[in-house]
């Protein structure tokens, strides 16, 4: 691993999964089919508004925290690619173009679920609609699993370059593959179980192989008359 910040970055994926868990929990939490009057009740309460503002901060910082994890493993991935000029940077590009794919459509997925969640702030009398919510609910599920589809190239590049690099234990290439098809699938809810432990364990393994191994040692420059 190429530098401390790196370093520590590898270990914003860890973060992601714990913010993201915690943050979801709030911000999805609620109503969201019934009686309008039992919706009106629960999304019209300003306490309820306020945690559901909590979650979708908490998502939101990390996703954050992944865009450093997605950096971290790129760099990675891309400094053992330099040596072998044949295989190019492909496989640390797809990782980044995976990864910024992914914490796009799920900003804008959480965005639009607090927004609309929350909105009574802005309507006339406070008022809640109960079809809206549901629909921004659907809407906003659809965003982030379908954005699964690029979570998962950035998990099949990375078991990839596993393999052929040797860069991360072996277990990591095929827990990878497994988390690859779980994103693809991420509709089913609790596949998304599985990818999110990869992330995760993939981050310590990353920031614990970085931490052991040695500094890069830098020649003093030669003096020049």
């Amino acid at each position: 691993m190429q530098g401390r910040g790196v370093r520590w970055s590898s270990l914003s994926g860890l973060v992601f999964v714990v913010l993201a868990v915690a943050g979801a929990l709030l911000l999805f939490d609620g109503p969201t089919e019934g009686s309008p009057t039992k919706m009106a009740a629960w999304y019209g309460s300003s306490s309820n508004r306020g945690h559901l503002n909590i979650g979708w901060i908490l998502t939101g910082l990390g996703l954050f925290s992944l865009i450093w994890f997605v950096v971290a493993l790129r760099e990675r991935v891309r400094a053992s690619e330099d040596p072998a000029s044949e295989h190019g940077t492909f496989l640390s590009t797809v990782i980044l173009a995976g990864g910024t794919i992914y914490v796009a459509v799920a900003m804008a997925g959480v965005a639009l679920a607090d927004g609309v969640k929350t909105m009574s702030d802005d309507t006339y009398h406070h008022q809640v609609y109960s079809g809206v919510i549901h629909a921004a609910n659907d809407a906003t599920y659809l965003m982030v699993t379908t954005g699964g589809a690029a979570l998962a190239t950035l998990i099949f590049a990375t078991s990839v370059a596993v393999r052929r690099y040797a860069i991360l234990p072996r277990w990591v290439s095929w827990f990878g593959f497994v988390a690859g098809v779980a994103a693809i699938f991420s509709i089913i809810f609790f596949t998304m179980i599985v990818w999110l432990l990869w992330i995760a364990a993939t981050s310590v393994t990353l920031f614990l192989q970085s931490r052991s191994a040695p500094a890069p040692r830098h020649e003093p420059a030669s003096a020049t008359t």
